[in-house]
């Protein structure tokens, strides 16, 4: 499909650049995703290089520029090179996966000028002169965390190797993120567009001014620590407990994280931001680029319904909503927020739910607690408050704090909270409100919340 030379950002990219743009330059490289990619033996360098080219000709938004112009940010999509420029780096004997996207990582630290540089950066890890790992280092307005597994996917079997997903995918023509930002703008999408502003106009309308929405700080102050809740206990008793309250694990975590946001700001009103992946209709849902965008959810954990199941799935329903409706002009509803409050739009509280394989936890088990660890976050900068729930046997709970607002003893006993609630859901099919709230004021040491 013949495009213009230029066209406006697709909603998910036009959401990146605005966000970003608030952040100083130096802090920009933290919010780059990384992936590696194993070389299969007996991989060459050619191949590898020919790997990466074709990964360029299937998907534009790795070879488009990004640039402002007084009708406002656009993209230019450049025409795909013979070959794709990657950096060669030797690892020492033994490394590990982790070890090699940190390698890879270091040599990304600076700022990409995504109006004349491309938005990623791929890196070959060699051993003994044979490549080991192709690190793609991406801007967030390139690629989310779901065009990254696709990358990650096909680039294995370019090179050689064996991915069933990937095999499926090279057997597609993908769809394009310009082809996405005209549809997003045309008539045929003029519905979604004017039902997204309204949820942002009925919120506007019935929450108080205090409430909703959350202001753009005055100044981001770098400075974040962060801590992670490693429990198979803990992601089987969620598979129990879910299954008995007839309510997703989604959502019952999510229920959790309000109470815990309620207790820390010391507000039975809160407002979260999800993470809306907007990868809900063909041909969009596979494309690679930036989908993502923040959908809020304000909640009031003062008056829930009795019991919390009932709460739980009450959350579970707003939550769906704000998915529904994740897809917007983030300029469009700025300028809605300015004019209707008079203020810059800000986001904070995130949760982000990942841990789709936990409804196959294996039964409840009565197992202990699980073992919490500090870890130093890569990003410095944004939400005070950060909760992200991660796949895997351990389900890592992670939480990225401002220790001005939650300092790290708390933090980790915030996540000893967690793990005790998932537990005693699972034993006793159900909690009790007024129980949870007060384990999670002294946990971090908030005595009331009003």
């Amino acid at each position: 499909m013949s495009q213009p030379d230029s066209v406006p950002l697709t909603f998910g990219q036009l959401s990146v650049r605005r966000i970003i743009a608030r952040w100083p330059h130096a802090r920009w490289p933290e919010t780059y995703l990384s992936t590696a990619v194993a070389v299969p033996d007996g991989c060459p360098p050619e191949r590898v290089a020919e790997a990466l080219s074709t990964l360029c000709r299937r998907h534009e938004s790795l070879r488009t520029h990004f640039s402002d112009t007084p009708e406002g940010p656009v993209q230019r999509v450049r025409p795909a090179a013979d070959r794709v420029e990657a950096v060669t780096v030797g690892l020492p004997a033994g490394a590990s996966e982790p070890e090699a996207i940190a390698t890879a990582r270091g040599l990304a630290n600076e700022r990409i000028d995504l109006e004349t540089d491309f938005g990623r950066r791929f890196t070959v890890l060699t051993r003994g002169g044979r490549p080991r790992y192709v690190v793609i280092v991406a801007d967030h307005i390139v690629a989310d965390g779901f065009a990254h597994r696709r990358l990650r996917a096909e680039l294995t079997v370019l090179m050689g190797g064996d991915d069933p997903q990937g095999r499926e995918w090279l057997a597609q023509t993908p769809a394009q993120p310009a082809e996405l930002a005209l549809f997003q703008r045309s008539d045929a999408n003029a519905a979604r567009r004017q039902a997204a502003l309204g949820r942002w106009a009925h919120l506007l309308e019935t929450l108080p001014p205090e409430v909703f929405p959350v202001p753009e700080p005055a100044e981001e102050v770098p400075g974040r620590i962060e801590a992670q809740l490693r429990s198979p206990g803990a992601r089987s008793a969620l598979a129990s407990g879910a299954g008995r309250l007839g309510v997703p694990a989604h959502g019952v975590l999510l229920s959790l994280t309000s109470l815990a946001v309620a207790a820390v700001t010391g507000t039975p009103q809160v407002v979260l931001t999800l993470q809306s992946s907007n990868r809900f209709r063909p041909p969009w849902h596979e494309l690679v680029s930036s989908m993502n965008q923040y959908a809020p959810l304000p909640l009031d954990t003062g008056s829930p319904p009795a019991g919390f199941g009932r709460y739980a799935e009450s959350v579970q329903g707003a939550a769906l909503q704000a998915y529904r409706t994740g897809s917007y002009d983030m300029d469009a509803v700025t300028e809605l927020v300015r004019a209707e409050r008079g203020i810059a739009l800000g986001f904070d509280h995130f949760y982000n739910f990942a841990a789709h394989d936990a409804s196959s936890a294996p039964g409840h088990t009565g197992a202990g607690p699980g073992r919490i660890e500090a870890t130093r976050p890569h990003r410095q900068i944004g939400p005070r408050l950060d909760v992200k729930i991660r796949s895997g046997p351990e389900m890592p709970i992670v939480v990225r704090a401002d220790p001005r607002l939650l300092p790290q003893p708390r933090l980790h006993a915030l996540l000893a909270w967690y793990d005790e609630q998932l537990h005693r859901l699972a034993a006793d099919g159900d909690l009790g409100m007024d129980a949870a709230v007060a384990g999670c004021r002294d946990a971090v040491g908030r005595r009331e919340v009003r």
